[in-house]
């Protein structure tokens, strides 16, 4: 056990090694990394993973015609359905169950599934959270020892990775991140006064929790310790939340797009012009009916994970929502930009006259709305809609009804009833997710 623990340690600090500054590498030299990984995947694949040797035969595809992330769209696009269907067929069998982890996803798109990582892309995946870290290092004025709150799931995957690699690893405490877990699912107050106890220097939750957690704290008007930094994923975060939070109290707030199937695909600077992804570790396509769309278009996003070889997914669709950004961060990092995620392929709003909508209009009507601190949409019928919303102590609810009422008239016309409603808290999904857009037919079985 001894000689495995110093085996991990060594071999994560290894992949440690030169990872904060490499972001700001040439895109030319991340793009040789990138598709060094894409041939040594697809190898990998085609020689261990049962899914991808049937489908490359079918396709008359060798290995060696797949040799940059380009090629990896000539791989058919892999979705929640398969993984669910067979999940055995995308493990690969050089992968001995006590060298892997499984982690279930949330379920939020009512399709919950198992992925299977391998102990290395475990540490490896550890050591590439270093060119994030790296800038919330700077904003707490120390690189280790820090302590970072973590508010979510209490069966949330950051919480599993980290109890199934801090077992594996020699980890000194004056080097060490000390962190707190905390679930969102137990009552807010508690979750304050833990804060206050901890004292962290970061903390880090679901998007839509920091709203219910500040809204908490400013209408009691509490003591709250405040930390250097704030970073969130698994959701969005409201703009007037943002605002208040940046401009208000003066903490930074800093956004990570991860997932089940991908664990750090990108990180948000100082800037804030998106997300920076890690393309050399996890490429991303943006497609529209399967095809692939320029920088700039909006649609689904389609991952290809290079890391990981217990369950390999190449072409993987996200079912959620973003565009790619042409322009350079002035920050100067190389690593190319994403847009925040503007919903999942799954919360378009259906109107009578078979119009659909982008969740990105109640996005855009609803997050710009002042004093709106959450906000969901539940599609009652085709023709009514219902709009909870979590608003803050100094809202005025009949004003801010009616201007949310005229927006929505004014995007989706008459065809569409829109009924306001103010409420304490929004539901969550089983993994304690919050959904823009639910229709109440499909939870009916209808």
């Amino acid at each position: 056990m001894l000689f495995e623990r110093l085996f991990w340690s060594a071999y994560m600090a290894r992949h440690l090694l030169g990872q904060s500054t490499y972001p700001f590498r040439s895109l030319e030299s991340i793009e040789r990394d990138r598709d060094r990984r894409v041939r040594a995947m697809v190898r990998y694949a085609y020689a261990t993973v049962p899914y991808y040797r049937r489908v490359m035969d079918e396709r008359g595809l060798r290995a060696a015609d797949i040799r940059t992330a380009d090629d990896l769209a000539n791989l058919p696009i892999v979705d929640r359905r398969d993984l669910q269907r067979e999940p055995d067929s995308f493990l690969s069998t050089r992968v001995s169950p006590e060298q892997r982890l499984g982690v279930r996803s949330g379920g939020s798109s009512g399709m919950p599934i198992t992925v299977f990582h391998d102990t290395a892309a475990l540490f490896q995946n550890a050591a590439h959270g270093e060119r994030e870290r790296s800038i919330y290092a700077r904003l707490v004025g120390k690189t280790v020892g820090y302590r970072e709150a973590v508010i979510a799931s209490p069966m949330s995957t950051a919480r599993e990775v980290h109890r199934f690699s801090h077992s594996r690893v020699l980890s000194p405490n004056r080097v060490r991140i000390e962190r707190q877990y905390l679930s969102l699912l137990d009552p807010v107050e508690s979750n304050v006064e833990l804060l206050n106890a901890f004292e962290p220097d970061v903390i880090h939750s679901y998007g839509s929790y920091l709203g219910v957690l500040f809204s908490f704290v400013l209408a009691n008007q509490i003591p709250f310790h405040q930390p250097k930094v704030i970073t969130f994923s698994s959701d969005g975060i409201s703009e007037s939340v943002r605002r208040l939070i940046q401009d208000q109290l003066g903490i930074p707030v800093l956004g990570t797009y991860q997932a089940v199937e991908a664990f750090k695909i990108g990180f948000e600077c100082l800037e804030h012009r998106g997300y920076h992804v890690n393309v050399d570790l996890y490429p991303l396509r943006v497609a529209d009916r399967d095809q692939v769309m320029a920088a700039g278009g909006t649609g689904e996003l389609v991952v290809s994970n290079l890391v990981n070889r217990a369950t390999v997914l190449l072409n993987y669709r996200l079912e959620d929502i973003a565009a790619l950004v042409e322009e350079p961060c002035p920050c100067g990092r190389s690593l190319p930009l994403l847009s925040p995620i503007q919903g999942r392929a799954d919360d378009w709003i259906a109107l009578p006259s078979g119009r659909v909508v982008h969740p990105q209009l109640a996005r855009s009507i609803l997050s710009g709305t002042p004093h709106v601190w959450q906000y969901q949409i539940l599609q009652l019928t085709a023709t009514r809609l219902q709009v909870t919303v979590v608003a803050d102590s100094h809202c005025d609810q009949v004003q801010t009804r009616g201007l949310i009422s005229a927006r929505f008239a004014e995007a989706l016309g008459s065809e569409v009833q829109v009924e306001v409603m103010f409420v304490s808290s929004i539901p969550r999904t089983a993994g304690g997710k919050h959904r823009i857009v639910r229709r109440l037919e499909s939870e009916n079985g209808q």
